[in-house]
C-alpha cells in the first residue's frame, strides 16, 4: 500500500510540472499525458513525442529568423544555438541522475522538453523584430 501510495505522490510531482506551461505544448501531448495515469513509460513516450514536435517547430524557426540575418548575425546565431545546445544537454543530462530511478530519468526527459520549446519560443520572438 505505501508503495501504490508513493507512486501516486511522485506521479502527481511529475505530471504537475510536465504540463505546468501548457501554452508552450501542443494539445496532443496535454491529451497524451492525461491518459498516461502515471505510468512512466506512458509519460516518457508524450514526452518524446512532443521533443520531436517542438524540435521541429525550433528548427523551422531558427532557419526562418537565419534567412533574415546579416551573415554575420547569421554566424553569431550559428554560435549561440550549438552553445545553448551544449548547456540544455548538459543542463538536463544532469538531471537524469543515472542513480535517480525513474523519475530521474522523466525529470531529465522533461527538461529537454522545456528547453526546446522555450527556446524556439524566445527565437520566435526575434523573428517577430525582423
Amino acid at each position: 500500500m505505501k508503495r501504490i501510495f508513493a507512486t501516486l505522490i511522485l506521479s502527481f510531482a511529475v505530471i504537475g510540472p510536465v504540463t505546468a506551461d501548457d501554452s508552450l505544448y501542443t494539445k496532443q501531448f496535454s491529451t497524451c499525458m492525461d491518459k498516461t495515469g502515471g505510468v512512466t513509460s506512458a509519460m516518457l513516450n508524450c514526452i518524446r513525442a512532443e521533443t520531436v514536435i517542438q524540435d521541429a517547430k525550433l528548427n523551422t524557426v531558427y532557419k526562418k529568423l537565419g534567412e533574415q540575418l546579416t551573415l554575420a548575425r547569421k554566424n553569431e546565431l550559428r554560435a549561440v544555438q550549438r552553445l545553448w545546445i551544449q548547456y540544455r544537454d548538459a543542463n538536463c543530462g544532469f538531471y537524469a541522475d543515472p542513480d535517480g530511478g525513474t523519475l530521474a530519468i522523466v525529470t531529465g526527459n522533461d527538461c529537454v522538453l522545456e528547453e526546446t520549446a522555450l527556446r524556439a519560443k524566445e527565437l520566435e520572438s526575434f523573428l517577430a523584430e525582423y
